[in-house]
């Protein structure tokens, strides 16, 4: 990457091409065992101001389609005391702060999940027609419940974005 990469978005409004953007995630299972899925994106926009500075972030993602690969696990994960999809379908990121970080951008935000919120902070890179997302999310004060042991308190997190320039 050149040092002028991040600079290389064009002001305007971005927006996540869904189909051709991937959130995934892994978690530890049992204490050893990484379990990894995926987590449609159903939209998603960059802001970005005149300058090319990165002003704004959100996204929306699809709880109800998780996928670890593992039909039963994922009607596990969907139930009440996890992420309760039935009644919160949808999980949101908005970004609070936004500042350059090496190529990228150091995005801090808020994840949305069961009527509730948590800190996240997102370190993202130019990649390819858009972005790539990295972050460890601690799902405790989210209110996903279930025992250490069992699924791991903190969850790694890789969104690789392909962004729609502005018109």
């Amino acid at each position: 990457m050149s040092p002028h990469a991040a600079a290389a978005l064009r002001a305007g409004t971005w927006t996540v091409r869904s189909g051709r953007t991937t959130a995934s995630f892994d978690v530890r299972n049992f204490g050893f065992n990484r379990v990894p899925g995926t987590i449609p994106v159903r939209a998603g926009s960059v802001e970005v101001d005149d300058s090319g500075e990165v002003t704004a972030v959100r996204a929306e993602f699809d709880l109800g389609a998780l996928d670890t690969g593992n039909p039963k696990r994922d009607a596990d994960l969907r139930k009440p005391n996890l992420l309760d999809s039935a009644a919160h379908p949808e999980m949101t990121f908005g970004a609070t702060g936004v500042r350059r970080h090496g190529d990228g951008w150091e995005v801090t935000g808020e994840l949305r999940l069961r009527g509730t919120s948590c800190p996240l902070t997102l370190l993202v890179e130019p990649a390819g027609e858009g972005v790539r997302a990295t972050g460890t999310l601690d799902r405790t004060p989210l209110g996903v419940r279930a025992p250490r042991a069992m699924i791991g308190r903190y969850v790694r997190i890789v969104v690789d974005a392909e962004l729609e320039p502005p018109r």
